[in-house]
């Protein structure tokens, strides 16, 4: 039974990491569809979080030239006062209720982008309304590591390129980590079961993240798009069908 787990942390691992080393964020959308089933929240939480800040740190200095940090600043504003109300709701929510609303959220994500994507630009908008999404996110983030889901959204009604949706994503979700792994280390959440998943991890997540990167670069923005819905609309499914 614990070579199964081993090879689900391993699998859930690499899908994460080809997500995020691919989009800049989505560690969690595409590994929780496989952690979910084996893992319970107070493992796989912290462990979206840990990988998938590791990811994001590695792939950091190949996008470090399209980074706008005055973009990413509202979401980061509003994200940190999220946070804290993530991290509470994981202390008390129930497993069954987790994967399903964790399943829920991807296929209701990938509704999301497809309409969102036929919508025209949208050219104005309050300030306010860039921290409130970033509020969101990081309440996600506290809850499950899904930090980049709304603000993902909200870009899309931008109609960015790829590169400064990518790059403000990847300063989002690395902020909102760095402080979700000190608040979960500050609420006892990071324990001693967390070292052996995220050691059995580690080599998924580099061979993840290169080739993810890799494929980044290669694919035109409408292939890059597609890819992604595809492989968050599965993980979703997988969640909500057990």
């Amino acid at each position: 039974m614990e070579g199964g787990i081993d090879f689900i942390v391993m699998a859930g691992a690499l899908a994460g990491a080809l997500a995020s080393g691919f989009a800049g964020f989505a560690f969690g959308v595409a590994s929780l569809g496989i952690w979910a089933h084996a893992l319970p929240p107070e493992i796989a939480a912290p462990m979206v979080v840990i990988c998938s800040f590791a990811v994001q740190v590695f792939t950091l200095p190949r996008i470090w030239r399209s980074i706008d940090f005055r973009t990413a600043a509202p979401f980061i504003a509003g994200g940190l006062l999220g946070i804290p109300i993530g991290v509470a709701v994981l202390e008390t929510l129930d497993p069954y209720w987790f994967r399903v609303g964790v399943g829920g959220l991807l296929v209701a994500y990938v509704a999301g982008m497809f309409v969102l994507g036929r919508l025209p630009r949208l050219e104005t908008y309050p300030r306010a309304a860039v921290i409130l999404v970033g509020w969101g996110g990081g309440v996600m983030g506290g809850f499950a590591g899904l930090s980049g889901i709304l603000p993902t959204l909200w870009c899309s009604l931008m109609k960015w390129p790829k590169d400064k949706q990518r790059s403000t994503f990847q300063v989002f979700n690395l902020s909102m980590h760095t402080v979700t792994l000190a608040a979960y280390a500050y609420t006892g959440i990071l324990s001693r079961e967390l070292v052996k998943p995220v050691l059995t991890a580690t080599p998924m997540l580099v061979i993840g993240g290169v080739i993810g990167f890799a494929l980044y670069r290669r694919l035109s923005d409408h292939q890059f798009r597609i890819a992604l819905w595809l492989l968050l609309a599965g993980s979703g499914f997988l969640m909500l069908i057990r």
